[in-house]
């Protein structure tokens, strides 16, 4: 199955979803104008742009809803609407070279046929000969497998099972890394890697959710699905060649400039798109052509004309209950992506783009903001000793705790396993510290059922003007390790 005929599927289910849109309501597009001399670029960076004048983005054509090319080899995807809004910030055009696949389109970038990569992952091998700006996109790791098996994240290293992965992908030495014991088999695209799970010939496809959700929509692999997640993901940057590095800061002041809210609008777009899949609407569409001729020609016969009313009336019913059933699912999803399914609290994916928008919100107005990160102590013996069951049951009440102790404006949420972080927004170190005691002191004397009493170990962090998300949660990560270090159930500072 070639690429030509993914992007055709992909085409028809953006049709049926803007004829849905249509019909049902008016959708007003947010007006991108942020210009040049909007994001502070410097003169010497003006002057670079104004000289350069046309950019050289290359795409991989292979990786819809979020990077892709048409069948004219124009860009597509989320990053299209991305890079259009850079390009008029930076007041340049930007063309797309033709690029074979992923593996060409690294060759491309070390011999500086690329000005720019749209979404890649930063890696010390391509430091080398790019540049990096900040992630404006992340993007979880999921496991797709046939409807007949069964995934656990204990599967990933059993023996004699296979998964797929994308070759050279970035996402393979984190894989690595996180399960030593993993027999991965490297295959060319996701197609490749699909009809390997469908054939039987591995256990199951590991990608970038979403991606994998569109993959299994446009090949029309009814008996796979997403059945993971892994607690892994992709950070995407914009990447550029490091010899010319005006470029670089150019891109970074850009992705920095791009307003919180019209990025997300950009996410909805696509990512609605990747997971629609609940009523054929071509077939509801050709059945409405039907009836309208057959109400044209009932127009001569008036005793049909009644029953002709009726089942447009009937069919114009199940239009509008379709409607309210996709916009169900999708709101469901939406909610699904970003909530933990045990605790209900916010996800790691929920809780990367809040802590992002908070260090933009610090860079824009100067507002401060701290964070607590938090872990269960020795939570591996209660599930040793009571049962997961029992630990989940803990798990849930440990949540519930939490968040019956914070403002209405912090924000919380599941970090992974026993951890849990916290976003304080407008709040100090001090404050910061007097609220993580005041936990740790609630955590301490509330009585669990079945297990007993718990302690917890607190990192406690606050923003420095200028510091990056992942610096901000080393720093309390470090505080925590030295909390538990330090004999566990205190707070310590990062």
């Amino acid at each position: 199955m070639s690429s030509l005929v993914q992007c055709q599927k992909f085409k028809n289910l953006r049709l049926v979803s803007i004829a849905l849109t249509l019909l049902l309501h008016i959708t007003i597009t947010p007006a991108f104008s942020q210009s040049v001399n909007d994001i502070g670029l410097t003169s010497e960076e003006q002057e670079y742009l104004a000289q350069k004048k046309v950019l050289r983005v290359c795409v991989d054509p292979d990786r819809l809803p979020f990077d892709g090319v048409d069948e004219n080899g124009n860009h597509d995807g989320l990053s299209k609407d991305v890079f259009q809004i850079f390009a008029r910030m930076l007041n340049v055009k930007m063309v797309v070279p033709k690029v074979e696949d992923w593996n060409d389109l690294m060759v491309k970038a070390k011999n500086r046929d690329c000005d720019v990569v749209s979404q890649i992952n930063a890696s010390e091998e391509r430091k080398k000969f790019l540049d990096f700006t900040t992630p404006y996109f992340y993007l979880p790791l999921a496991v797709v497998t046939r409807y007949d098996r069964i995934f656990v994240e204990e599967s990933l290293q059993g023996a004699g099972t296979r998964f797929a992965v994308i070759k050279d992908d970035i996402a393979n030495d984190k894989l690595r890394k996180r399960y030593p014991k993993i027999n991965l088999v490297e295959v060319k695209n996701n197609i490749e890697a699909m009809k390997m799970v469908y054939d039987g010939e591995v256990f199951g496809y590991i990608g970038a959710q979403g991606a994998v959700a569109f993959a299994i929509q446009a090949l029309d692999l009814d008996k796979l699905a997403v059945t993971g997640s892994l607690p892994l993901r992709y950070e995407l940057s914009v990447a550029s060649r490091n010899d010319e590095p005006l470029l670089g800061t150019a891109l970074e002041k850009a992705v920095l400039a791009i307003d919180p809210k019209e990025a997300q609008s950009i996410r909805d777009k696509w990512i609605a798109i990747a997971i629609e899949k609940v009523t054929d609407y071509t077939l509801l569409w050709q059945t409405l052509m039907v009836l309208g001729t057959i109400l044209a020609v009932s127009l001569y016969w008036n005793r049909r004309l009644t029953r002709a009313n009726h089942e447009i009336r009937e069919t114009l019913k199940k239009l509008h209950t379709a409607r309210a059933q996709l916009e169900e699912q999708n709101l469901l999803l939406k909610e699904q992506a970003i909530t933990d399914p045990l605790t209900g609290l916010y996800n790691r994916l929920k809780l990367d783009e809040d802590i992002a928008h908070e260090v933009n919100r610090a860079q824009r107005s100067r507002s401060e903001f701290s964070i607590i990160l938090l872990d269960i102590d020795h939570f591996k013996c209660v599930n040793d000793t009571y049962g997961h069951l029992i630990g989940d049951q803990a798990l849930k009440e440990f949540s519930t705790l939490l968040k019956n102790n914070l403002r209405a404006s912090d924000i919380l949420g599941r970090w992974g396993g026993e951890e849990f972080l916290i976003i304080c927004p407008d709040s100090n170190l001090d404050g910061c510290q007097k609220l993580a005691e005041q936990l740790r002191a609630k955590i301490s004397a509330h009585p669990f059922p079945k297990v007993g009493t718990l302690t917890a170990s607190f990192g406690v962090a606050a923003h420095i003007p200028g510091e990056k998300a992942n610096t901000i949660i080393s720093r309390a990560d470090t505080a925590l390790y030295a909390a538990k270090h330090q004999g566990r159930n205190q707070v310590e500072l990062g």
